[in-house]
């Protein structure tokens, strides 16, 4: 009898055991993203005479890593999203999308990225400041993307263009695809920015 109670409390035990597995929500799918400008550039006239190097943003801690970021209370406080990862750490993909971007608008002869140490005339050096999704405190989701850029003239390390640019949009939707749409509309709003700046230069 005695052995009969412990193999029924066994069978109980591993229904119960079961039962919880059973109940538990799946893991969630890791997503990747990436941030590209998707707007068609105004194409400079006057391109600079000579080969812009594009270096990988500078950045300081979780800004440079993969995990998506985000925020709720006006960048004061950063989560990182776990299993939503850019395809490539934002120091080098924002440099990427720089080299495209300032190649179809012409800007000079040549835009390349600092990695081919091919000899340049002009050095594109910045920082990112913010990158995020951001949820406003009444509710609602959008991104926020702030970048410093600066064109330098390797002659005489004189600065031809330089400027703070940030953009925060409001998301078409709540969830985190309609958060990378707003945040690459916003890179798009920056680098038309900065393009529009080199334009006015002396």
């Amino acid at each position: 009898m005695q052995r009969f109670l412990k193999l029924g409390g066994a069978c109980l035990l591993t229904l119960s055991l079961a039962g919880c597995f059973g109940a538990a929500p799946p893991v969630p799918k890791e997503q990747y993203f990436r941030l590209a400008a998707t707007a068609e550039p105004v194409v400079s006239t006057a391109p600079l005479p000579g080969i812009i190097e594009v270096a990988p943003l500078l950045s300081d801690g979780v800004l440079g890593e993969r995990p998506l970021l985000f925020t709720s209370n006006n960048g004061q406080k950063l989560e990182q999203r776990n299993y939503a990862y850019w395809t490539d750490p934002p120091p080098a993909m924002l440099r990427d999308q720089l080299v495209n971007y300032l190649t179809k608008a012409n800007i000079a002869d040549r835009v390349v990225p600092s990695e081919l140490r091919i000899a340049s005339q002009y050095r594109l050096q910045g920082r990112i400041l913010r990158l995020e999704q951001v949820a406003p405190s009444g509710g609602g989701n959008g991104g926020v993307i702030a970048l410093e850029l600066a064109l330098i003239d390797k002659a005489n390390d004189g600065i031809l263009a330089s400027g703070r640019y940030e953009v925060e949009k409001p998301a078409g939707g709540g969830d985190i695809d309609d958060a990378v749409k707003a945040l690459n509309t916003g890179l798009d709003e920056i680098l038309a920015a900065f393009v529009a700046d080199l334009a006015k230069r002396p």
